[in-house]
């Protein structure tokens, strides 16, 4: 912070078993009145039957097929592009390090879908039915993903961690598609609350993608704005895509409002910064985790980031951390900046880390002997399970929102004068009750 139709089911092993039965008579004639008794033979025992090989789709001896969609091009590609570096980055660590029960894992592309849906739905169609993978992942977007969900569960596919903050991904819960981050409408009356109770901000203004994220986001302030005793005192929407935000940001600003949350992506939440900035509009912004970037929020933004309060579903990374030292170090080891040094990842980068450590931990679990029933099971089984950057993923029989903790972070300048985000909380921020 992205999709159609064939069957795919277990293959079913009919076993036939042939019982032969030989029946030889044998007439003698002695010389004699009393006919000669027939002798019987034993049937010869039937060949030992070899259970023929369950064919698992994407599945052979040696490898594990998987393949995803991410926008690679166009105004999301730089998400789409870590995103997708952070996911190869951990299977090839994966690969290197033997594979998983001896097979070792081919990603067999990251189609550029350039964060549209028919493009999304296309890939997703491609992947299952003409490459023949064993499981989606990664999967990033909302247009992509909504246009997919559907298709997904006709085909019986396992997709791991479909990167939208859209309620149709874990609302109702999908047998297949195991989603990890927080929807949209739950962030919103977090930052909602944040912005009442903990801040004093009651008059607030959403401004909002017309897009279900943007919506499900709105839908979540009206839903929670009386119960803590604030007010909308505006609302504005705005195209994908869409760079000018001047009279929105004037509409805010007139009409009083001290806190203005922001559900959009990440180009179009820096523009309303840099807007709210030139317009000298001192509420404090808020806005999801999808823009929790602690490297391209100040890159983009700069001084017009600073007071900033993100979401977060994992707290910011701290560097002297083990298992961020561990991310840092095996990342860098397969990507390296212009200048020859490690390329340092990004919030993106880490999602698609995650993806992958959730992928290979349904692998490891499911066993050698693979199907993706199996491999279902396995994730499904998992409880507040921590990889190494991933934390405290849950799944359940009926739950596959895979994590409910959100975490809060602030853009300030540091004793040096750096733009940096810091987390306000150690500890998941939950709704009061």
């Amino acid at each position: 912070m992205v999709d159609v139709i064939s069957t795919e089911g277990d293959v079913r092993v009919k076993r036939v078993a042939a019982v032969i039965l030989s029946l030889v008579m044998l007439a003698a004639v002695a010389g004699c009145s009393e006919p000669a008794k027939p002798e019987e033979t034993k049937a010869p025992a039937p060949a030992a039957e070899q259970p023929k090989k369950v064919e698992v789709p994407g599945v052979t001896d040696t490898t594990v097929k998987v393949g995803g969609f991410a926008a690679q091009s166009g105004a999301v590609a730089p998400i789409g592009i870590s995103v997708r570096k952070g996911f190869e980055a951990f299977i090839k660590y994966t690969n290197d390090n033997g594979g998983v029960h001896g097979r070792k894992i081919e990603v067999v592309k990251v189609v550029d879908d350039e964060f549209t849906a028919a493009k999304g739905l296309a890939a997703s169609k491609e992947l299952v039915e003409s490459d023949k993978v064993f499981a989606l992942c990664p999967v990033l977007g909302t247009p992509g993903v909504q246009a997919s969900v559907d298709y997904w569960v006709e085909q019986k596919v396992p997709v791991v961690y479909p990167m939208t903050g859209i309620e149709q991904t874990a609302h109702p819960a999908k047998e297949n598609v195991f989603a990890v981050q927080p929807n949209n409408f739950d962030e919103a009356k977090i930052l909602t609350q944040y912005a009442v109770k903990d801040l004093g901000k009651k008059k607030i203004a959403v401004l909002w993608q017309n897009s279900d994220m943007g919506k499900q986001g709105l839908k979540g302030v009206q839903d929670i704005i009386k119960t803590v005793g604030g007010e909308i005192v505006y609302d504005g929407s705005h195209e994908a895509k869409a760079v000018d935000f001047a009279t929105p940001v004037l509409n805010a600003k007139t009409k009083g409002a001290e806190a203005v949350i922001i559900y959009t992506t990440l180009a179009e939440s820096v523009g309303i910064m840099k807007e709210m900035q030139k317009q000298g509009f001192t509420a404090v912004p808020l806005t999801s985790y999808v823009n929790a970037d602690p490297v391209n929020i100040p890159k983009l933004a700069g001084d017009a980031a600073v007071g900033l309060i993100t979401g977060g579903w994992v707290p910011v990374a701290d560097p002297n951390s083990p298992d961020i030292k561990k991310f840092y170090e095996v990342y860098g080891k397969y990507y390296t900046a212009a200048d020859g040094k490690p390329e340092v990842p990004n919030a993106y980068t880490t999602a698609g880390w995650i993806a992958a450590e959730l992928l290979v931990k349904g692998l490891q679990d499911a066993g050698k002997d693979l199907t993706r029933e199996k491999f279902i099971a396995a994730l499904e089984a998992l409880k507040n399970w921590n990889g190494i950057m991933a934390k405290d993923i849950s799944y359940g029989p009926g739950d596959r929102r895979g994590s409910t903790a959100f975490y809060l972070n602030k853009v300030q300048k540091d004793d040096k004068g750096n733009i940096v985000m810091v987390p306000l909380n150690t500890q998941p921020y939950r709704l009061s009750k």
